[in-house]
């Protein structure tokens, strides 16, 4: 375990290092800043748009904003917590414009290691998970979302929110209790 936060802290280190030099000139730097968090970053604003190609524009964005106010980063906050918060606020944007709130269903892969009995039994429940979530009002979702499959720290999750650590353990702590209780009346007991 303490070995996770060992490599995470040496990422996040050399992710504050190629900011730094990105911020000195090195545009490099942040070309491999884009390679790294490209994927999960577009997957990110796939959530609130439901359509890849809307989340590959707001990414594009992103990354544009992030170059063009390179100066504006504070290191004291991890460059992903940065990057996820301008998507965060883009996409929120892009919703007011457009008035769509579904989150995609694609939420996290199946085995193809796994027999047809395991398959079907993880893509029923993956689609009564996404049901569910979807359910929830856009607040849990997120807050779902960036905890719960990003793996974000509350404090980090926070920051993208808006919202202070105690205020997103309450607000997951209230998502999942309602998750749950959602899926429960579907008649889903959890082995």
């Amino acid at each position: 375990m303490a070995e996770t936060y060992v490599k995470g802290d040496m990422l996040l280190e050399e992710d504050k290092i190629l900011m730094k030099k990105f911020q000195e000139g090195n545009d490099e730097a942040f070309e491999k800043l884009i390679v790294k968090y490209r994927t999960s970053a577009v997957y990110f604003a796939q959530r609130y748009t439901n359509d890849k190609y809307i989340a590959e524009d707001i990414t594009q964005e992103s990354f544009a904003y992030l170059y063009v106010y390179k100066d504006r980063y504070n290191e004291k906050y991890s460059f992903k917590t940065y990057l996820f918060t301008i998507i965060h606020n883009k996409s929120i944007d892009h919703i007011r414009k457009s008035k769509r709130e579904e989150l995609n269903d694609n939420l996290y892969g199946i085995n193809s290691l796994d027999n047809p009995e395991e398959l079907l039994i993880k893509h029923e429940r993956k689609h009564l998970i996404i049901n569910n979530i979807n359910k929830l009002k856009e607040e849990y979702k997120t807050a779902i979302y960036l905890i719960d499959y990003e793996r974000f720290s509350y404090k980090e999750a926070g920051i993208i929110m808006g919202k202070n650590s105690a205020q997103m353990k309450i607000l997951i702590f209230r998502a999942r209790k309602k998750l749950k209780l959602l899926i429960e009346q579907e008649g889903y007991v959890n082995e």
